[in-house]
């Protein structure tokens, strides 16, 4: 042994040592949430989510308008044309009930009750908020009292991460939102993280800038939810999104910059017609002692005072709008060509005809098919959720039944000259078919036309009856003869 082994540490210590800096070298799970937390609380991405949802509720860049002198005007005119864009899409694509059908009759009657109007409802919200954000999130859970229920997530709260290329299969995801509540009578926000993945939730908490373990909300939880008392896992993770379109670009992105401009100029023009009167007065040598005066004595007097060589002349205003006008005129037809919709107002909407409607409608029914493509392949999603749920609660197993799922979209046409069309196909087609392209036509109607013909039936045969009696009453008169 030589002397400096001694002196050096012993193997199990500095093995101790190299696993210590080994540890300290990983960043720890917590930290690397952290760090994502943070690159996506500062994106872009999650601001346009943000902006397009004020935009949707008219707050707009133009409030933080600001006069440049005390005495000019600063009016801040808003205009909705996110908000009408963005319902013209939800009206077209899903004012009306959709089809969810299936050709297995005891599939049919579940789908039936899971599709109510409720859940349509919650689908047209999601809609609307993944064209106003890009995209929108559902997420399956179970109610207090046992069924299966879809959750909507707010977009700005959700962190996916992907397990593809395509951004398809959803791996994990964080939901990062505020909540309230009380210390003593002391009202707190706190700020909580819920980490999904395929093994269960992990629910953490702000505490300063680090994140602790939730242990009240559950801290870390080996299963997504309970079934009874038994704990299970989706073998999925429980999230379904709801693209605008492939690029998850919202609406807002699209035209901010032409409504902006739009509240701009007319705020302006408005502020210049309010600032610049109808006359302007010069004055020469007045004899009173301020203007207040002289306005006093213009209004209640009509005359005004003026001194030895002095003058009064009035000039008027000549206010030249044409060119805002125009410039106003430019930047609607812009929003509604890139926003994709249709301008109501357009002076020869009313009275187009049907092809002429159908290229008006145009723009806005390409985006509606992006927007349905993206729902459709969603939906396709979400039911896999739902046939595992049924199968789970000994419902049936439906996993491997088709579902066809149809968007019946509230399309604009020319009513008359659909009626004369229909008139024209009498005979070339089947009075089923044609009844069905009518513009007034509805299920209902083929239970009215069925209790017509009863009526009429009715009708006809007591005619005949009455017919046959009066033919057996005239001969037995000629009998008795």
């Amino acid at each position: 042994m030589l002397i400096e082994d001694l002196f050096r540490p012993k193997w199990h210590e500095q093995m101790e040592e190299v696993i210590k800096r080994m540890v300290e070298s990983v960043i720890k799970n917590e930290q690397v949430l952290l760090n994502e937390i943070k690159d996506w609380e500062n994106s872009s991405k999650r601001k346009l989510m943000l902006t397009g949802d004020k935009y949707y509720r008219n707050k707009m860049a133009i409030e933080e308008k600001e006069r440049d002198a005390d005495w000019k005007s600063n009016l801040k005119l808003i205009h909705g044309y996110v908000k009408k864009l963005v319902d013209q899409k939800v009206g077209y694509t899903l004012s009306k009930m959709p089809s969810v059908t299936s050709e297995n009759t005891e599939y049919q009657k579940k789908l039936n009750d899971i599709f109510d109007a409720g859940m349509i409802n919650r689908l047209r919200k999601v809609g609307k908020e993944a064209i106003n954000k890009g995209v929108a999130y559902l997420h399956p859970y179970f109610n207090e009292v046992g069924e299966l229920s879809f959750m909507r997530f707010p977009a700005e709260q959700i962190i996916p991460f992907y397990a593809d290329f395509e951004n398809m299969k959803i791996e994990s995801f964080l939901r990062v939102y505020e909540t309230n509540h009380y210390e003593g009578t002391t009202k707190k926000t706190l700020k909580k993280v819920e980490h999904y993945h395929g093994e269960g939730i992990n629910y953490y908490v702000f505490e300063g800038s680090t994140l602790i373990s939730d242990v009240i909300a559950g801290g870390e939880q080996g299963y997504h939810f309970l079934l009874g008392k038994q704990p299970v896992l989706w073998a999925k993770v429980p999230l379904i999104h709801f693209r605008y379109n492939e690029e998850e670009q919202p609406l807002i992105e699209q035209i901010k910059s032409l409504i902006d401009n739009y509240n701009t100029q007319a705020s302006t023009n408005a502020d210049l017609l309010a600032d610049i009167p109808n006359f302007i007065y010069k004055l020469i040598n007045y004899g009173g002692t301020d203007l207040k005066e002289f306005l006093n004595d213009l209004n209640d007097k009509r005359v005004v005072k003026l001194e030895e060589g002095g003058d009064l002349d009035k000039l008027s205003a000549d206010i030249k709008t044409e060119a805002n006008e125009k410039e106003l005129d430019r930047t609607r037809r812009a929003i509604y060509e890139l926003g994709r919709g249709v301008d109501t107002l357009h002076e020869n909407l009313g009275n187009a005809s049907g092809v002429a409607l159908k290229f008006r409608y145009s723009d806005l029914d390409m985006d509606c098919n992006i927007l349905e493509s993206e729902m459709q392949s969603s939906i396709e999603h979400m039911m896999w959720f739902v046939t595992h749920y049924l199968d789970m609660v000994g419902q049936g197993d439906f996993t491997n039944e088709k579902v066809k799922f149809v968007f019946n979209r509230d399309i604009i046409i020319n009513e008359a000259e659909a009626v004369e069309m229909c008139e024209k196909s009498v005979g070339i087609i089947d009075d089923q078919t044609n009844r069905e392209n009518h513009p007034w036509y509805s299920p209902a109607v083929e239970k009215r036309l069925k209790e017509q013909k009863e009526e009429e039936q009715k009708e006809i045969d007591e005619y005949r009856d009455a017919i046959e009696k009066q033919r057996k009453f005239q001969s037995e008169v000629k009998d008795d003869e």
